[in-house]
């Protein structure tokens, strides 16, 4: 909601800064909130691809658990991603045990389980069903985080400060006419809420996620807190 604050006509109440030049009593003013909207289809998908490799030692957990990641790094390069979209997160190694009896001594470990992630980026939103399958197909086993974003909001951004601009002035002007009043020049000019999407779009993957993904649109606002004084 815009809020106003308006002093009474007959009697100047003080709502700004400073006095009016002259000693004429104290300025008074609008203050009012002005939003604006952009909507835009993302461009880019972000996902995260796990790679688990379990054998009966830890040695061989991180060997399979290599050979799958590197198989899915060589299917992520022929598919035509660039290094700069590829990004290898931390190896976690557990040990599994098996289920453990009453009075029974500690077990050693059955086997050993190795997980890695890589965080991949896809800038060709409409070919991701194709991508998840490709990788499916090279033993990927753990999908999940997909979202959709915005390579370059920086323009959107600013279409939405003008549109919360706007906004601004005409409940500003509106709020003046029906008060009666003649408004005056911006005093003082505030932003908040432009630090991104208001909206992000997610989905999560798993192992046979190669059906149909809908990006949708992501929204990016901005809120103008705008003070006018009035003549």
């Amino acid at each position: 909601m815009a809020g106003i604050v308006m002093a009474g006509l007959a009697a100047p109440v003080w709502a700004g800064d400073g006095a009016i030049p002259g000693g004429q009593g104290l300025a008074r003013r609008i203050s009012v909130q002005g939003h604006g909207v952009v909507s835009a289809r993302p461009d880019i998908a972000v996902l995260r691809a796990g790679v688990t490799g379990q054998a009966p030692s830890a040695k061989a957990a991180l060997a399979a658990h290599n050979r799958i990641m590197t198989g899915l790094l060589a299917a992520l390069r022929s598919f035509g991603l660039a290094e700069r979209d590829l990004q290898s997160q931390q190896v976690d190694l557990r040990a599994i045990f098996p289920k453990r009896r009453q009075n029974d001594a500690d077990p050693a470990p059955s086997s050993f389980q190795a997980t890695g992630h890589l965080r991949i980026r896809l800038r060709e939103v409409d070919r991701l069903g194709e991508l998840l399958d490709q990788m499916a197909a090279v033993g990927v086993n753990n999908l999940s985080g997909l979202r959709f974003a915005i390579a370059e909001p920086a323009p959107l951004r600013d279409e939405a400060r003008r549109r919360a601009v706007q906004d601004a002035r005409h409940r500003a002007r509106l709020y003046a006419a029906e008060a009666g009043v003649q408004l005056g020049p911006v005093l003082r000019i505030s932003e908040s809420g432009a630090g991104g999407p208001v909206r992000e779009f997610r989905a999560m993957a798993n192992s046979s996620a190669g059906g149909p993904t809908a990006p949708g649109e992501t929204e990016i606002s901005v809120t103008v807190n705008m003070v006018f004084a009035i003549k």
